[in-house]
């Protein structure tokens, strides 16, 4: 199914909506698999990865969503909305596919997986939480990361980072540059892979100036953020072990948005205080942050077989 508009929320965003696929399984029982991407949140990023979870899962129904005003169906013009704004928008999505005691199994990437623990612990959720997936997830301490320490440095000296990059965007691909032009550098940059899904994506982004506002002014809000939140993270422990969801992570050993020092502190936190029985946590020493783009097979191979 293409991409498509998320609906008449509060937020302009785009969703990709697989539905159960299996013969035989009751609708109403069915698990729904929602997924929350990184920065710079299209979810078109994520199709082939989401499409091939779905072969390997066809009994679930999958709903990735976008980040709020990542919406490719339209032009519609958005200010930069926030991590609490995110939040809520997901949860608002999620609430039209789910009803009370529905299944629910939630993932994030990156700062998606910030907003899977938040919207996990949420009381305005419809449906039961069964699991929650973090992968490569910037959940605590995203500014001490190496691309995180550069960022807020970036954004210290030039607070208006993402109105500027915006503007180039909108004057360089969106008036100056001819289309041909536009591919010509798109295609350097992807390496001549620009049919694909990565490709589109990438054009999607790099050619809609309001795509680069949001990305980097949500960029900017999450390195002020996404910090030493201990205290949270015993919350969302202990809503998951009270209502048995099971907790799963996905680190990379070389991530350059989680730091080791990070990535060794969450895995202590949660081994010392989790049920072992209802956590599991992965360290891939091959694995990229941002995995869609080379190893996305590789997760859903390696952890996305029948689950």
């Amino acid at each position: 199914m293409p991409i498509q508009e998320s609906g008449p929320e509060v937020f302009p965003s785009s969703i990709l909506h697989l539905k159960n696929a299996k013969a035989g399984i009751d609708k109403n029982s069915s698990s729904l698999f929602v997924f929350i991407p990184g920065n710079p949140g299209l979810i078109e990023f994520y199709e082939p990865f989401l499409a091939q979870i779905h072969v390997n899962n066809p009994e679930w129904e999958v709903l990735g969503i976008s980040h709020a005003g990542m919406n490719t169906c339209n032009a519609i013009q958005c200010p930069v909305y926030s991590l609490q704004e995110q939040i809520d928008h997901k949860i608002e999505v999620i609430n039209r596919y789910s009803w009370s005691g529905r299944p629910l199994i939630i993932m994030g990437h990156s700062v998606g997986a910030y907003m899977a623990q938040k919207i996990a612990v949420s009381s305005e959720l419809t449906g039961n939480v069964a699991r929650i997936g973090l992968l490569t997830p910037t959940v605590i301490d995203i500014h001490r990361s190496e691309k995180g320490r550069k960022l807020t440095t970036l954004n210290k000296w030039v607070p208006q980072l993402h109105n500027i990059a915006a503007a180039f965007s909108w004057l360089f691909f969106e008036k100056l540059l001819p289309t041909y032009f536009v591919s010509l550098i798109l295609s350097v940059m992807m390496k001549g892979d620009l049919e694909s899904a990565m490709g589109s994506a990438t054009r999607y982004l790099v050619t809609n100036s309001r795509f680069v506002k949001q990305a980097l002014g949500l960029a900017a809000e999450e390195m002020q953020v996404i910090r030493s939140d201990w205290k949270f993270q015993e919350t969302f422990l202990q809503h998951c072990e009270s209502r048995e969801a099971k907790i799963w992570f996905l680190f990379s050993a070389n991530d350059h948005w989680v730091s080791p020092d990070t990535r060794n502190d969450l895995i202590e936190f949660f081994k010392t205080r989790g049920n072992p029985d209802l956590l599991q946590i992965d360290v891939s020493p091959t694995l990229e942050h941002a995995f869609v783009r080379r190893h996305a097979k590789i997760v859903v191979r390696e952890y996305f077989g029948r689950m």
